[in-house]
């Protein structure tokens, strides 16, 4: 019976050629936004991937040097593009994809993505995730009202209701409608051109396919709650005219001004420091020179390390001081910007708790951090890159304390020792072992989607022909 219904419903929606082409233009955007970032992201990260190789090369071919010099000389690093960026790119276009590994440094990331747009790009910029958050809600209100309240002014429905053996078969036949149309046509489409071309490069692993699977559910249950959103309003409101206004008001509240406003208030009520004063702050404590006070005291420390009374003592006492510098600075900069990172991942934290304001607030925050593009996801990178800054770079000095050098003697080593360091390779982390300060979003969203149903449920039990 549903099935029947489901048919003449969804034929039904098709003869109304504004409310489908309109669900078609948007499908053919959303396909044609997947594509396109696709194919950049793959673009890019084969030539990342060429560049790394090249300084890897550089690397084993720096020739013979004092391993500090190295550790200065040293590497950079690349962020591949998460598996799921053609979906939701998240904040990617807009943090660095590469980061300088030096000495007594943790460097910013550089490129950003959105630098080198063009000012068309810039302005249009859209996704996947962004078409269907901003403006499937008002195509689903539009398909929803044009099955339920258009056919209610004409008084189709009060014959149908007045034929079924229960009204709510018709109401769920309608709602089902709405929904399967608009998730075939937005979601499965592109859903399989990125398993397609990851499947395609290789880069299909068990993961990546349950962040896929994960993320076609919250966005279909986003889908589906607008749909009985769309379909209850329709049916309560006591004239069509009055169904579009409000349909129309709901789509500007849940997606224009709720998310704007959240954004706003977030910032306001957590704001960040200035990057500037964060660097400042480094600086202050893990100064590059130091003064001559602080330098008699990392001397009496260095003494008490190793236990004699004379630096002369000390078989590289240059090596030595300089990785008592180094690992100094790790401790600096672990105070400095944990806490700065933690203030970032608490904003999208009240973010994501917004979403009980908005059901596209919470697909905004949920996104994201279900593709792997989300800031939690770019700080297991930056931690990631650090680590093997601090290992490449505790390596070389350890190389050389380990040889007597004094006075403007210098140890000197080659690629016997650059060798020995792995080159760098970053693998993401699986869907649920990151930090998941977006964890709020998904229960707004179930809460929406509970929300929804009991109202549409509620509304057809109510219905009498």
């Amino acid at each position: 019976m549903i099935l029947s219904l489901l048919r003449l419903e969804t034929a039904m929606l098709r003869r109304d050629r504004r409310a489908w082409w309109s669900l078609l233009a948007l499908a053919i955007v959303v396909v044609l936004s997947c594509i396109s970032i696709a194919v950049d992201s793959a673009r890019v990260d084969a030539t990342k991937q060429k560049v790394a190789a090249a300084e890897r090369q550089r690397w084993l071919g720096q020739g013979e040097k004092d391993p500090h010099s190295a550790a200065h000389y040293s590497i950079f690093a690349f962020k591949p593009a998460p598996a799921l960026s053609a979906l939701d790119p998240g904040g990617n276009p807009f943090l660095g994809q590469t980061v300088w590994l030096e000495a007594h440094h943790q460097n910013d990331m550089l490129y950003r993505p959105q630098q080198n747009a063009s000012p068309l790009q810039r302005i249009g910029f859209a996704s996947p995730v962004a078409l269907i958050a901003g403006v499937a809600p008002l195509i689903v209100f539009l398909l929803a009202f044009t099955l339920v309240a258009q056919e209610r002014e004409r008084g189709t429905t009060r014959l149908a209701l007045g034929a079924a053996i229960h009204p709510s078969t018709i109401v769920i036949s309608k709602t089902l409608a709405v929904w399967v149309s608009t998730t075939a046509l937005l979601i499965v489409p592109v859903a399989a051109i990125t398993l397609g071309g990851l499947a395609l490069f290789g880069n299909l692993s068990s993961d990546t396919l349950a962040r896929i699977l994960a993320w076609c559910a919250t966005v279909a249950a986003y889908i589906a709650l607008l749909a009985a959103i769309g379909v209850t309003i329709s049916l309560r409101a006591r004239n069509a005219r009055l169904a579009m206004t409000i349909l129309f008001g709901l789509w500007i509240a849940f997606s224009l001004a709720l998310p704007r406003a959240a954004s706003t208030l977030v910032d306001t009520a957590s704001p960040l420091p200035s990057s500037q004063s964060i660097h400042q702050q480094m600086a202050s404590e893990a100064p590059a020179f130091w003064s001559d006070e602080q330098a008699q005291r990392n001397k009496q420390a260095l003494l008490a390390r190793y236990g004699v009374s004379r630096l002369e003592d000390i078989p590289n006492p240059r090596m030595a001081e300089l990785d008592f510098m180094e690992r100094h600075s790790h401790a600096a900069f672990d105070r400095v910007l944990k806490p700065f990172y933690d203030r970032v991942e608490r904003q999208d934290r009240w973010f994501a708790l917004l979403g009980f304001l908005s059901p596209t607030i919470a697909i905004q925050a949920g996104s994201p951090a279900l593709a792997g593009t989300d800031f939690s996801h770019h700080r297991h990178f930056i931690d990631t890159a650090e680590r093997y800054r601090r290992d490449l770079v505790n390596r070389m000095n350890a190389d050389g304390m380990a040889h007597s050098a004094h006075g403007t003697e210098r140890h000197v080593n080659d690629e016997r020792l650059w060798s020995q360091i792995p080159e760098f390779a970053y693998a993401a982390p699986r869907i649920g072992t990151a930090s998941m300060p977006a964890w709020p979003a998904f229960v707004a969203l179930l809460a929406w989607l509970a929300i929804a149903g009991s109202s549409l449920t509620v509304t057809a039990r109510g219905l009498h022909p």
